[in-house]
């Protein structure tokens, strides 16, 4: 009897253990939302803990949250082009950190393009937070403490919680699209600035004034991404109130070549909406735009019958294809009237409308391969790549010379070594830029097929060297050799430079940049190239020192300008376009306890955790 009483004694201490920590356990997938709309206002945070949100129409403040050093905080949805997300205040309610910024953030998932859930940890000194979130996300943004939440665990929160986030979820469009953009007599060939004033602009159309109310969403496209702007709203007496940019919108189904479908959730007061949309992204007349109607790139293509970049007719070695484009304005496309609002069509987009690659063209106007001080940064092609770097790409096209010919920069020479500091040292130069980036593109993308470009003729532009580009290219060629990477020699093509008559402005007006023409003759020679490159044997693998790698875990530190760099002359710039998750704590004494207990009865349980 003794020994039965103290078994059920055992027994009962066993479960006493065992229960609360699998409740606990099975509850460990709830997800404890910190954000409360109804605490939530219009504005950005205060100064002190107490003081109200200084008013600002794009955002709104969440009510203040008390954390600790060394919380980790998660939230989302955060849109990467937002200006902060975070204010800090100490014990005594006073600012601590005025802005928490993306790049101070880390990333945890990604929602939807330019949409993610990032993470952040609480310094010493802190006790409250207080979070600004974007104005289009005031009733359904998710925090937690120390509870690592993804895409996933987002959407069934709000799903369970009744919310609705169909803006942040492309779905195929159901029934009969409505268009409020049709072509017809109402749509102005022009553009409306935020007092509903109508300007008289070429490369723009603007729809009627359509009637919504407050909570409403529209989604619109083909809407090119580096457009100014793109809605108008307007009050309920028709008076034009804001210009809605794409920092205040949701990216809501990438179409490729620099445009994309938005969606929008009207503010309050919104009575009347006017979208503003690029002429010239097919062609005139093809601008879709629904209420409450979400339609994805695949509608949007299938509606004007327009081939999706990666499901054009199967053929080509690039079909499909992840391809990146860097360069300077000419790849960009600055001069090209079918690329309007600078979205980068260039022989990359028309490579993209014939082939089915999906590309992306990171170029960017007067960009160069050297870097010779701080300034050049945002226009030097390593940047370009650093951008896109953890993104894996099949193809991998490079174009540079032309600007540092323009700007009489040495040529260089190439070194031997692959040790870092001296590849660093180097990039001064012509040559020496252009081995930096070759020698960083190559061990990021072991597997992708690289080619670079060497620049047409510009026989009438006068600036620097750019009627002289041949040995800038000579030795890019040398280079390119060394690397195997793919050289297409487009200076020494005489029948191409022959056709686009570079001595005169009749495809480089400017004397400089393409015009659409332009581009329709050199295309060809470039997309043949890069074909024929595709089914080439394999280049040679570069021997790069162990020693000499950066860790893949190091974000490459921007490099610092030495004194020894030569002396150059600039010419003028006339370019006219120019961790793991943090362990959930709390079930430790629980599981040792109930170790213990299991120990003495002598009796052996298996858990199965459910993750």
């Amino acid at each position: 009897m003794k020994k039965l009483f103290t078994k059920q004694i055992c027994l009962m201490l066993m479960l006493a253990m065992l229960i609360p920590m699998m409740t606990f356990m099975a509850g460990a997938a709830e997800f404890v939302n910190l954000y409360d709309p109804s605490k939530a206002s219009c504005g950005t945070c205060p100064t002190t803990a107490a003081g109200s949100p200084s008013y600002n129409e794009n955002y709104y403040c969440s009510g203040l949250i008390e954390v600790k050093a060394g919380d980790v905080i998660t939230f989302g949805p955060v849109q990467i082009k937002q200006g902060y997300f975070l204010t800090t205040y100490d014990a005594d309610g006073n600012r601590k950190i005025s802005q928490v910024k993306y790049a101070d953030c880390k990333k945890v998932d990604t929602i939807v393009t330019g949409t993610e859930i990032v993470q952040w940890t609480v310094p010493e000194g802190s006790a409250s937070i207080r979070m600004a979130t974007s104005q289009l996300y005031a009733e359904c943004t998710m925090i937690t403490v120390n509870q690592t939440f993804k895409t996933a665990d987002y959407f069934a929160t709000m799903d369970k919680a009744g919310i609705n986030v169909d803006l942040l979820r492309p779905t195929t469009a159901s029934g009969e699209l409505v268009n409020i953009f049709p072509v017809s007599d109402q749509v102005y060939e022009g553009r409306v600035d935020k007092t509903n004033a109508e300007i008289a602009a070429a490369a723009y159309r603007t729809c009627p004034a359509v009637p919504v109310k407050e909570g409403d969403v529209i989604y619109f496209g083909a809407a090119a991404i580096d457009q100014g702007y793109h809605l108008v709203l307007l009050d309920k007496n028709g008076n034009g109130t804001t210009t809605v940019q794409i920092d205040y919108m949701v990216q809501y189904d990438a179409i490729g070549n620099g445009f994309t479908v938005f969606a929008y959730r009207m503010r309050p007061g919104t009575g009347y909406v006017r979208v503003v949309a690029a002429t010239g992204v097919y062609d005139d007349g093809i601008e879709l735009a629904t209420i409450n109607q979400p339609f994805t790139a695949a509608d949007y293509m299938k509606k004007f019958n327009i081939t999706l970049p990666g499901q054009a007719p199967e053929g080509s070695p690039l079909y499909g294809k992840k391809m990146l484009f860097m360069g300077d304005s000419i790849s960009y496309g600055s001069g090209d009237s079918a690329s309007p609002f600078r979205t980068g069509r260039a022989w990359a987009g028309r490579i993209a409308d014939r082939t089915g690659a999906i590309v992306t063209n990171a170029s960017v106007s007067g960009a160069k391969a050297s870097f010779m001080n701080a300034d050049d940064k945002a226009k030097w092609l390593y940047t370009q790549f650093d951008e896109n770097k953890n993104q894996q790409f099949d193809i991998i096209v490079m174009h540079g010379g032309v600007n540092d010919a323009r700007h009489n920069r040495q040529i260089g020479k190439i070194l031997e070594s692959e040790d870092l500091a001296a590849l660093d040292k180097a990039k001064t130069t012509y040559i020496g830029g252009l081995q930096w980036l070759f020698h960083n593109v190559k061990l990021s993308q072991p597997n992708a097929k690289l080619f670079f470009i060497a620049n047409h003729h510009l026989d009438g532009h006068t600036t620097g060297n750019a009627k002289n580009m041949g040995p800038y290219f000579d030795k890019a060629k040398e280079l390119c050799e060394k690397y195997g990477i793919i050289f297409i020699d487009l200076y020494n093509n005489k029948e191409l430079n022959d056709k686009l008559e570079t001595t005169t402005t009749k495809y480089l007006p400017d004397t400089l940049h393409l015009n659409a023409a332009g581009y329709e003759i050199i295309t060809p020679y470039i997309l043949d190239a890069l074909e024929a490159g595709m089914t080439a044997p394999v280049e040679p693998e570069v021997t790069v020192a162990p020693e000499t790698q950066e860790p893949e875990t190091t974000k490459h530190v921007d490099p610092v300008v030495t004194t020894e760099a030569p002396a150059v002359t600039e010419a003028p710039a006339t370019d006219p376009i120019t961790e793991e998750p943090p362990v959930e704590k709390g079930c430790g004494g629980m599981i040792a306890g109930a170790v213990a207990v299991i120990a003495l009865l002598g009796t052996a349980i298996v858990f199965k955790k459910k993750d």
